[in-house]
């Protein structure tokens, strides 16, 4: 059987559905300003991200193996790019900020930049996207060291961590045994049933590279996964 996934802005929403430009709809991360970050609510108290559930419809077992990873704009979707430069450049420019990024949660010093993840569902606010204390639950798009780089494609796709599994109790409540990369049926309390991923994009001090230069940025990213029923 094929089973879908839905990923939305709320615990069992519906699916993404912002307008996007050059048509087609998906998730508008808003405006991005040098030397902070977006979502952006408050940057001193390093509050504000894009939250992202991820469930599915299956209804007899969990799927495994939920991975994620950055792409060229367009490649899966078909999407029109409609961006400032060019959806190879915009890909290239991200891979590059994530790679030279610091670790700063809030991008306090400008360093920080490109897009990431942090798979911690219930982390504060202090210490959520900090990326220097708690490296194997935030990842940085592109981030690597020596030649490697990590986040890219289907081969360095970061695997989904099991502190993101939830379900709603309600309120929105960690599973009790998650397990990396799984994410049971509906109602399921064990392994959960959604995956709560929080999202940012970093622009360092200096502007998006080589230029500096700013304008619509479009990219996708991928969830892969494995399902047996």
């Amino acid at each position: 059987m094929t089973v879908l996934l839905t990923v939305s802005e709320t615990l069992g929403g519906s699916a993404l559905g912002d307008s996007l430009a050059g048509g087609g709809s998906g998730c508008d991360h808003g405006s991005t300003q040098n030397s902070s970050f977006s979502n952006v609510t408050d940057k001193p108290t390093n509050a504000g991200a894009q939250h992202l559930y991820v469930s599915h419809d299956a209804v007899d077992d969990p799927i495994t193996s939920l991975r994620l990873f950055m792409q060229t704009y367009g490649v899966g979707t078909g999407f029109s790019y409609g961006g400032a430069d060019s959806a190879a450049n915009d890909f290239t420019h991200l891979k590059a900020m994530g790679y030279a990024s610091g670790s700063s949660k809030n991008n306090a010093d400008g360093l920080s930049g490109g897009y990431w993840v942090d798979m911690d569902a219930d982390a504060t606010t202090a210490n959520q996207f900090d990326q220097a204390s708690f490296p194997t639950l935030v990842k940085i798009f592109g981030d690597g060291s020596g030649s490697s780089t990590d986040g890219i494609d289907l081969a360095s796709a970061f695997t989904v961590k099991a502190n993101a599994m939830i379900y709603n109790a309600p309120p929105e409540t960690v599973a009790t045994s998650p397990v990396d990369g799984q994410i049971g049926i509906s109602g399921n309390t064990v392994l959960g049933d959604s995956a709560h991923l929080k999202t940012r994009l970093y622009i360092p001090a200096g502007g998006i590279p080589p230029s500096g230069s700013g304008g619509i940025v479009q990219w996708e990213i991928v969830f892969a996964y494995s399902f047996t029923s």
